[in-house]
């Protein structure tokens, strides 16, 4: 880690990539992609940022946008907490998990959310959601 010059607070990590999903006309979710959790993952998902898709989910414990990418299984797990994110290999989407849960199929298991999970809870199906580096 290092930190910028003239005082600034932010701090820079490899590991660790800040991203932004945006909910239009609601606001921003701060998240973070976690590298070393599933390293080929994380860096196929951040070359194809932005990703913009409908807001999709799973009962009241996921919420989820399709990539349209194809990734195979990496370190996979099945349960997760409030606030997780992972990658479905089975139809290429990125899930967020509203709540503790075990999931019905392994997922690569790629961030966090960090702030504003409630504005993802709020989302209703058809929602336009962009996700994005955060500059």
């Amino acid at each position: 880690m290092c930190r910028f010059p003239l005082g600034w607070n932010r701090t820079i990590s490899v590991s660790r990539i800040p991203i932004t999903i945006e909910i239009l006309n609601k606001g921003l979710v701060d998240c973070e992609f976690v590298r070393h959790l599933s390293p080929f993952s994380t860096n196929t998902l951040l070359m194809n940022l932005p990703i913009e898709d409908r807001v999709h989910k799973i009962g009241k414990t996921i919420v989820y946008l399709e990539t349209g990418l194809s990734i195979g299984a990496e370190k996979q797990r099945k349960r997760f907490k409030r606030g997780d994110m992972a990658y479905m290999t089975s139809n290429g989407s990125v899930c967020v998990f509203i709540e503790d849960s075990p999931s019905t199929a392994p997922m690569n298991p790629i961030g966090v959310v960090r702030a504003n999970l409630q504005l993802l809870e709020s989302t209703r199906l058809g929602d336009v959601i962009t996700m994005k580096r955060t500059s």
